[in-house]
């Protein structure tokens, strides 16, 4: 027996040295393309960040994100978790109907992105500037989420915005659960909404400019993708069914869209879909700027949407009721936001966001 446990620890302890070794010489990644996003670099050492434990958690999640063979151990923990019955793996639950949910944690930033908001609107009197902070599906379907989940209050934080910003704010919680019964409103795979729920926002901000909105049967409805695993997945690589992708989008259209490299006339790269990013479907892949004119809108009303993703669906409906659309990401936009709403006489701004990212968004900080 005794010789038994000499070599398993001999042997485990031979794995770990393996495997500390091929993290040290592996070489790190800068971007997943599994999960769609950047992942951690070595974080900067600091005596005040060891002090307040941060240095810590980025090293942890730097070696999470770069630990060797990454994908193959995800999906090992996810078989072992599912054997023994854990509905959440990986900060995801496994819900019913087949969705998996991000689980939504206790956000750190509410308060600074707040108050980077209300300096944006104090920058920018005589200027409308609405919020759309939008709840994910951990919220909208929380009746599907396991019984005994620990997820922080979604509600609770988009009331804290709705009640401390000096800008308007369109609350679409209500519109969404109203028709959550009625349409798919987000994927099962993906953290994105559908464009059905794109849909029920682009109606609700009408309501509140005052505008005539398309009803969805005067819209052409389309499924263009069927075989759709988004983000979500990729975190868990758990087996499910695809994901449908929908166009929703009116006869003839008539619009010139100028991106950094290109011009176009659609909102959707067909490219897209046969990839693994086929949320990059509507608008093609996130950048800077992207300038929309309508060329059959008589009169001259424009708009600027300040974004994250989850804009990208949403566009497309917007713009039939603008003669100009600016599009502005500033996760990329490193100009002065305010500076560009002068130079382009604007006078509506929209901020798009959803409430699971926009603690964590690295753009935010760069709204001024």
């Amino acid at each position: 027996m005794k010789k038994f446990n000499n070599i398993m620890a001999f042997s485990i302890s031979f794995i770990i040295l393996s495997l500390t070794i091929l993290f040290i010489f592996s070489e790190k990644q800068d971007y997943s393309e599994n999960e769609f996003r950047y992942l951690a670099k070595m974080p900067s050492f600091s005596f005040s960040k060891l002090l307040n434990g941060s240095y810590i958690e980025d090293i942890e999640e730097y070696t999470t994100d770069q630990f060797v063979y990454r994908d193959f151990w995800v999906k090992a923990k996810t078989n072992i978790f599912l054997g023994i019955n854990n509905k959440l793996i990986n900060d995801v639950y496994m819900a019913k109907d087949g969705y998996l949910i991000n689980r939504f944690k206790k956000p750190n930033n509410t308060a600074k992105i707040i108050n980077i908001l209300n300096k944006f609107y104090d920058n920018n009197p005589n200027i409308k500037i609405n919020m759309m902070l939008v709840p994910t599906a951990s919220s909208i379907y929380k009746d599907k989420l396991p019984k005994y989940n620990i997820n922080y209050d979604e509600e609770k934080v988009i009331e804290e915005y709705q009640n401390n910003l000096k800008l308007n704010f369109i609350n679409i919680t209500d519109a969404l659960l109203n028709n959550k019964n009625k349409y798919e409103l987000y994927y099962k795979t993906d953290h994105h909404w559908t464009s059905y729920g794109a849909y029920i926002a682009y109606q609700s901000f009408l309501k509140e400019e005052n505008k005539e909105y398309y009803n969805l049967n005067d819209f052409n409805v389309e499924v263009v993708n069927k075989d759709f695993l988004g983000t979500i997945y990729s975190k868990v690589f758990v087996y499910q069914n695809k994901d449908i992708i929908t166009k929703i989008s009116l006869d003839n259209p008539n619009f010139i869209i100028k991106h950094y490299n290109r011009t176009t006339n659609s909102f959707y790269e067909e490219k897209y879909l046969e990839t693994k990013d086929k949320y990059s479907y509507f608008l093609g892949n996130n950048e800077a700027l992207i300038e929309i004119n309508n060329l059959d809108y008589k009169d001259e009303d424009n708009i600027l949407i300040i974004k994250d993703s989850y804009a990208n669906a949403f566009i497309p409906l917007i713009s039939y009721h603008y003669k100009n659309i600016f599009v502005i990401d500033p996760r990329f936009y490193n100009l002065k936001i305010s500076d560009f709403i002068k130079e382009n006489n604007i006078q509506n701004v929209l901020i798009l966001y959803n409430v699971g990212t926009i603690d964590t968004d690295t753009g935010i900080t760069n709204i001024r």
